[in-house]
């Protein structure tokens, strides 16, 4: 096997795994790439607990192998995270895979949008047999804070975040464990600009046998907790404000507001709530003229926006 060129990786591929077969398939998926501007590397942090089997992508000099033993996929993210060297940092799960080309395709964007913290492509839903399910892209950049805490989709499995960026933030939260992937892309819409290729970047594994470690009981909980956190933020507001450019967000931002007014009251967070209470008259007063429209009720009625995975899989269990 041809060595890489010994020079800092500009890519930093991180593989949790807790075991799975398909891990072979997403390591490889990277080791593939037909990319030579910029070195990569692939960081796997085994949190199954038991040894990897040995094969051939682990002979690999662009590949580390990293022990965390069973101790929970954001402590495993972060892990790889501390010991990655690249400028751009990718989480890509166990059971999912890049597709030719991703590597070049953030290199783009990366040159055309440098002051981006994270960017993005489109991603596949594939089942058991690799048939497409659905071809999701929200097509987001710039400020879209308002979109991506209003539930816009811009996946994990599909996306490179500034590594500088990332540790700023603390990385995953360990607090947040059923959507933790979103509380970050939450956080980091505040902290930053997106930028977006039209491209599918990734694939995701769903499917009859598809399995998961998430706790789905608490990712309504997990979410409400995420927002509130980031609605306490300094100029949130305004970034809310100037994010949403449409009807649709606008009723979109103010459903957010009201609901961490619900939220706090259940929690007796008193004047927390009146203060949510208070920013979403201001959202009101200044989306006035939007008001009337039926796409700004659209967004304030809607439990979650458009193009988001919820959908498909929703539309997939009614076929299945």
């Amino acid at each position: 096997m041809k060595s890489p060129p010994q020079t800092e990786p500009f890519f930093s591929y991180i593989i949790p795994t807790i075991g799975r077969a398909s891990l072979g398939t997403a390591v490889q998926s990277v080791l593939s790439q037909e990319f030579s501007r910029a070195d990569f590397e692939i960081i796997v942090v085994n949190d199954s607990g038991t040894p990897l089997a040995k094969t051939e992508w682990r002979d690999s000099p662009r590949v580390k192998v990293l022990d965390t033993n069973k101790s929970e996929r954001s402590f495993a993210r972060n892990s790889g995270a501390a010991v990655a060297r690249g400028k751009y940092l990718a989480f890509l799960d166990d059971d999912d895979w890049i597709l030719p080309d991703a590597l070049k395709n953030f290199w783009e964007i990366v040159n055309e949008h440098p002051h981006a913290v994270w960017l993005y492509g489109g991603i596949r839903i594939v089942d058991e047999q690799r048939r497409t399910l659905a071809e999701i892209n929200s097509g987001l950049n710039g400020n879209c804070f308002a979109q991506i805490m209003g539930g816009a989709w811009a996946p994990i499995q599909a996306s490179m975040i500034q590594a500088q960026t990332f540790f700023e933030m603390g990385g995953f939260s360990p607090f947040i464990c059923g959507t933790e992937d979103e509380d970050l892309c939450r956080r980091t819409a505040y902290q930053g600009e997106f930028a977006n290729t039209s491209q599918v970047v990734a694939c995701l594994f769903r499917g009859q046998t598809w399995s998961t470690s998430t706790n789905y009981l608490r990712a309504s909980k997990d979410t409400k907790y995420s927002r509130d956190l980031i609605l306490s933020k300094p100029g949130v507001l305004q970034r809310f404000m100037s994010s949403a450019k449409n009807s649709y967000w606008q009723g979109r931002a103010l459903r957010v507001y009201l609901s961490t007014v619900a939220w706090n009251l259940k929690k007796k967070n008193l004047l927390t709530a009146l203060s949510r209470f208070l920013h979403s008259l201001v959202l009101v007063s200044v989306s006035a003229r939007h008001i009337p429209s039926r796409d700004y009720w659209d967004g304030f009625r809607a439990h979650h926006a458009p193009d988001t995975l919820h959908f498909v899989m929703e539309e997939y269990e009614k076929r299945s």
